[in-house]
């Protein structure tokens, strides 16, 4: 069976609409607060070996020199943005104007603001923390903490 275009537009919005204003109702006044917070958190792997621990950020398309990363309070926090990826033939011009009209069907990939807090393990040193962005990844090595050999009691 073919629907055309414009009917399959109009019934995905509708049902769309429908959606959001049954999530409004379902979720109450602390989804309406949330919602508009604007941050996205990008996925993380964690790995530990016998003397640090390796996070992983999937972070594709952030320039590596806008990201923000910093310990408070043992937590890690990294923040940054991400721009919305668009087709070289939709970029502005000098004057800020598109060379051609966008028209956006699907939209999956995050972008904007992002916020992520990690809450470090006691074994972690804050001491020392070493990132590498590579291949669209950002890997943060978060040594542990060094026990020293307990004396003998002499």
């Amino acid at each position: 069976m073919n629907v055309p275009l414009q009917v399959a537009e109009e019934n995905f919005f509708s049902a769309a609409g429908q959606m959001s204003r049954w999530l409004d109702r379902v979720l109450g006044p602390d989804y309406q607060r949330y919602r508009g917070r604007g941050c996205w958190t990008p996925p993380i792997n964690l790995y530990e070996v016998a003397g640090a621990f390796f996070l992983v950020v999937d972070l594709a398309g952030i320039d590596p020199e806008a990201v923000d990363l910093r310990v408070e309070d043992g937590r890690l926090i990294l923040r940054g943005q991400r721009p919305s990826p668009r087709p070289a033939e939709c970029e502005q011009d000098d004057q800020g104007m598109a060379a051609g009209a966008l028209r956006l069907h699907l939209m999956e990939i995050d972008h904007g603001p992002f916020l992520r807090v990690l809450e470090l393990p006691e074994t972690a040193s804050t001491r020392d923390i070493e990132a590498r962005y590579r291949s669209g990844f950002l890997w943060v090595r978060i040594p542990k903490v060094v026990k020293l050999p307990e004396g003998d009691g002499k």
